[in-house]
Formats: structure tokens, sequence, C-alpha cells
């Protein structure tokens, strides 16, 4: 599993072969009229939540979304080293409360119920957003905490469209990628195709040892290819279908902890993920979407001279009908049938596929007034052999004129356990009650020309928390052993302006918490009222966007406190601070303002060279840097 990463760094301009469904609909075609008045983008179960969204970078390259939500601190991302595993935590629920979606679907695996933050690319276009509070009534188990969301762009100009880049980096990293699109009348498509590599041999002071002596890190090589296509194709005036597809594979090393010893350890994953939508709108004012969906997923981990399989399976299909009955009242009602199976070597039978069937049935009302809006989301789900109780939000927003509005939520949250809690062998209970809690939060904003606003207070109550933890045996086992009370406060601002000809953007936030044990149902009492391992009290980031004419520059700043790597509380991670610098420039290549153009960008990343630990023991690179060139037409 080892050789140079940097004798192979293609853009994959073959698979643009794939894209013969474009090349058979650049004929001419009719168009078709939609209404004018539609509600297909009604997405009124975001009423009364905090909401972050992602700005555009100078930057051409694919990112990952642990290095996006990293670099400005909007979770706590929880990565054991650039490009391993990679977990998400909104406001302190841990990562299997914090799903992440993917044009739509939930990428949590049934089988650990965590997504690797490390493994979903992001493009230029993609649009990225986080979701705080718990959103269980619209987002079904698991979003107690928060949920991010991921859009995938089309071509956002009619005709072909498409790009090829390169780009080289610290640690032998190189990558590649290349995408065709056609944007018609009727059809709309894309494929894109990525290859990304790395040894990540990176120096650091082992603190570990004795001397503290200057290592290079180890057994810590990346490999990974992403392949997507996108289709919308506009049947007629009343009926839209569009569909997704994602096949991935990926390699990586685990790389040994300072205190280890390297062995061979490494982990292979391979997905491959597919989801149609069909949108009938009867009228202006009625919308149908039905939704398929397929997942499929393997992991092969190496460890001791033994490699354990895992497989996993998602099939969905789901329904929704939306209608405005008048110009200040909309509902929506529909319906979810999910079948989940996977199989594994450390279950009980590993000849054996586990499996489980959810129903879920839900309604959603809004009622919008002048200056307001209130939304009620009732659910009510049904998972084979397992209770699941029912949930309910409530949100609402108030405009206060000069004084900018107020926004609010209450909620009842959920999340099953998973198939690991449940079928592990000899270890595994059945019987595990679904965690479940309640989410409140309450904000003001204010949106001006040059400046934004927001502040939120904040807390989630989690009880039934599913914790593995050491019998008088000495195994692990999970139960339903705590019960946990985050709170807190959030604020973020937003500044812009001119200076002469050069445009530029302020950005901070911040956010103070406490996330603890109030109850303990078993095990050691003296964890009551300590903060959870992991997660920082204090954290916050800065960003300064600039442009003029076809340059564009920024920094981003980003702050985590001190963090305790164990339940007691006894010792901590010392808090860091770490900035990344972009420069990005374009050049046409034809006549001005018209395609094709070179784009070159550069980045820089952990500029001051910050010695720092995400998790114990495991470190992080110093300064490291990355350059790449596309060329879009």
């Amino acid at each position: 599993m080892t050789g140079p990463t940097h004798k192979i760094c293609i853009a994959l301009g073959p698979g643009l072969l794939w894209l013969w469904p474009g090349l058979l609909l650049a004929q001419a075609d009719s168009a078709w009229q939609l209404p004018v008045t539609t509600v297909r983008e009604l997405r009124f179960e975001q009423t009364g939540y905090t909401a972050w969204r992602a700005d555009s970078l100078p930057v051409d390259g694919l990112l990952s979304l642990a290095e996006r939500l990293l670099w400005e601190n909007t979770l706590s991302v929880r990565a054991n080293a650039p490009g391993t595993l990679a977990t998400l935590s909104a406001r302190g629920a841990g990562p299997s409360r914090t799903p992440v979606f993917w044009h739509g679907l939930n990428l949590q695996s049934p089988m650990h119920g965590v997504v690797d933050a490390a493994l979903l690319p992001l493009w230029p276009g993609d649009r990225l957003e986080v979701r705080y509070g718990g959103q269980s009534a619209a987002q079904s188990s698991g979003a107690m905490g928060g949920a991010v969301l991921v859009e995938p762009g089309l071509p956002a100009t009619a005709g072909w469209s498409g790009q090829v880049g390169a780009a080289l980096g610290s640690f032998q990293a190189c990558a590649g990628q290349a995408s065709a699109g056609y944007a018609g009348q009727r059809w709309s498509t894309q494929l894109r195709a990525a290859t990304q590599q790395a040894d990540n041999n990176f120096p650091f002071r082992n603190t570990a040892q004795l001397g503290q002596p200057q290592v290079r890190q180890v057994n810590n090589q990346v490999r990974r290819w992403d392949l997507q296509q996108f289709n919308r194709l506009i049947l007629n005036e009343k009926n839209v279908l569009r569909t997704a597809y994602w096949q991935q594979q990926a390699f990586r090393e685990i790389p040994p902890a300072m205190t280890e010893v390297a062995a061979e350890t490494w982990q292979r994953d391979a997905a491959t993920r597919a989801v149609a939508t069909w949108e009938h709108q009867p009228n202006g004012r009625a919308s149908w979407q039905t939704r398929a969906a397929w997942l499929n997923e393997a992991i092969y981990f190496r460890q001791f001279a033994g490699t354990d399989t895992s497989r996993s399976g998602t099939t969905l299909l789901s329904t929704e009908y939306t209608t405005r009955q008048r110009e200040n009242l909309t509902w929506k009602a529909g319906a979810t049938a999910l079948r989940q199976w996977a199989q594994a070597d450390g279950y009980a039978d590993s000849t054996r596929w586990y499996g489980q069937t959810r129903l879920a049935a839900f309604g959603m009302a809004e009622r919008a007034w002048a200056g307001g809006r209130l939304s009620l989301l009732p659910r009510q789900e049904w998972a084979e052999r397992q209770a699941a109780p029912f949930t309910w939000s409530l949100g609402g927003e108030w405009a206060l004129g000069k004084l900018g509005g107020l926004r609010g939520h209450v909620s009842r949250n959920f999340n099953l356990p998973t198939f690991n809690d449940r079928f592990w062998l000899a270890l595994g209970q059945p019987d595990l009650r679904p965690e479940k809690g309640y989410s409140a939060d309450a904000g003001w904003m204010i949106r001006r020309k040059i400046f934004s606003a927001d502040m939120t207070v904040f807390q989630l109550l989690i009880d039934d928390w599913i914790l593995w933890q050491p019998g008088t045996d000495g195994q692990f086992r999970p139960g339903n052993l705590r019960k946990v009370w985050s709170r807190g406060t959030e604020i973020a601002g937003r500044v812009q302006g001119r200076v002469g000809r050069w445009r530029w953007q302020l950005t901070a936030r911040g956010q103070l918490s406490r996330t603890t044990n109030v109850a303990v149902y078993g095990g050691d009492q003296a964890v009551k009222g300590k903060q959870l391992p992991y997660t920082p009290q204090q954290s916050g980031s800065l960003g300064l966007l600039a442009q003029w004419k076809a340059f564009s520059g920024g920094y981003l700043h980003q702050f985590t406190g001190r963090r305790f790597p164990t339940t007691d509380n006894m010792g901590f991670l010392p808090g860091f601070h770490t900035g990344q610098l972009f420069f990005r420039h374009v050049w046409p290549l034809g006549k001005r303002g018209k395609n094709p153009q070179l784009s070159l960008d550069l980045r820089i990343e952990n500029v001051w060279n910050t010695p720092y630990q995400i998790l114990a023991y495991r470190p992080m690179p110093g300064r490291s840097g990355r350059v790449g060139v596309r060329v879009i037409w």
C-alpha cells in the first residue's frame, strides 16, 4: 500500500466522454414555460433556525467538507490527521447526532451513525449550509445538535461549459479535477471527476517521547477518487425529473499516535450513492415531490495483520405534497419508507445481513403575516423492533423594523441506536432505548446594506445518551447511561464595503458553551457535571476577503479553546490558533469577458506554523502550501 504519489497527477479528462446524454441534447429543442408562481423552493422547515452559509473563497480546487468547516470553526471538527477520519459535532451533541445531507440524502452510516467529513468533496459552486439546533421533526433520527447540508451545483450558464485543473502541494500532495456540463431550456447535465493523493509525511515534534525529538509522520498516505453525475430534465410544464449519482473509492493509511509504534494499519472505503427525484406541479400553488434513493457502502479495515470487513446499504422512498391555500398559509404532508441493512465481521453472526425497516409520516404548516411567520412540524416514526418517539418542532420569526428581527424555535428530538450498538458480537444491546430530548433557540438578527449581525442563545437536552464503557470484566458495552445538557451563546457579524477599487468583506463569529453530564445512570458518578470530551467551551473565527478586478484574496483565522480528552476532565489539550491564506487570479484566454479563462490559485495553511492537536497525541501539520491551475470554458 505504498508508492510515490507524486508520479501521477491527472485531471481525468477522458471521463468527460461519459456525458453522452448531453451530446444527444445539444440539438435544438422546444421550450417549456414553468408557472410564474411556484412552491418548489419552499423551505419553511427552516423557520426560526440559526444557519451559517459558506461564502465563496478564492479557491479553485476541491476541498473536503472537514477542511472547509475547520477553517471557519462553524462546527467542532475532530480530525485524526489530514485526510483521515474527521467527524463533526454541533453544539456538543457528538458526531452521531450531527447528520450530513448530500443532495437531500442523509449520509449517516446505519452501522455507526457517523459521517466521515474528510471523504465528502466540495466543488466550486456547491452550496454548503450548517443549520443549528434539533431537527428530528424535519430530518428524522440523529438531527439533535444540528445538520450540515451540501447541494451540488449544476451549470449556471446556457450551453456547454467545463473545466479541467490540477494542483500540487506540500508533503507530496497532488490532485486533478475535470468537469463538463450542458444547460438547455429543458435539460441540464453535468459530469465531474476528481483524484487526490498525498503522503502527508509532515514533520512534527513528538512531545510524548523523551527529549521531544523532531520526527516525520509515517503511515499516512491518502488516495481518493470521486465521480459524480447530475441531470435535470423538464418533461413538460408540470413535471421535472432530477437524478444524481456519486461513486467513490478511497485508501487511507492510519498514522500512529505519538505514543504508538508504526504499524501497517489502513482503511479502504467504497461507496455508491444514487437518487432520483420527480417533481410534479399541477398548478402554481401545489407541488408533489417523490424521491427514490439507493446507497451502498463498504469499509475494509486492516490492523494487526487482519482485515475486518463491513458493508451496509440503504434504500429510501419518500413523497411530499406541498400547497399554499392562501397567500399567508402553506402546509405540507409526507411519508417516508426506509430500509437499511448491514453485515460485519464483528457482529454476532458475521454471515448474516442485519436489517431494519423504518416508516414515517409527517406534516408541516406555516402561517405568515406582515412582519412574521410561524411554523409547526409534527412527525411520527415507526422503527422495526424499536420504539421511535413522537417529535415536533415549533419555530417563528418576527420583524422589528429598524431594530432587526427575532427568531426562535423549540423542538423534541430523538436518535435511534445504531446497528453496532445493537448487534456487536457478545457486546451489543438489542434493547437499547432511543436517545431523546429537547432543543431550544432564541436569536436576534439585523440585516443592513453594509453590515449584518446575529446573536443566539441555545440549550440542548439529551436523555438516555448511549455510551460505550467498560463493565466489571473490562469489556466495553453500550448503555443508556447519561443525560447531557448543552447551553451557550453564538454571535456572528459581517461588514462589507469598498476602498477605492477594492471590495472587501470582514466576518466574525464566536461561541461560548458548556456541555456537561447532568445525570449518570451507571458507572462513575464523578463525571457528573464534567465537560464532554473534545468539546471546547470557546471557539471562534475571523475572515477577511478582498477583490480587485480579476484578483481576489482572503485570510481566515480560527481559534479553538482547550478541550478535555477524558470524561473525568483530568488533563486537557491546550487551545490553538491557526490561519489560512488564499490568493486567486483569473486571466481571459480569449476576448475580455469571454471564455475560456485561466485561473491560478495559491493556498497557505497554518500560516503561523502552529503546533497543535485536535485529538490527543494526534499531531496536525505545520505550515503547508498548495498551488493550483484551472482552465474554465
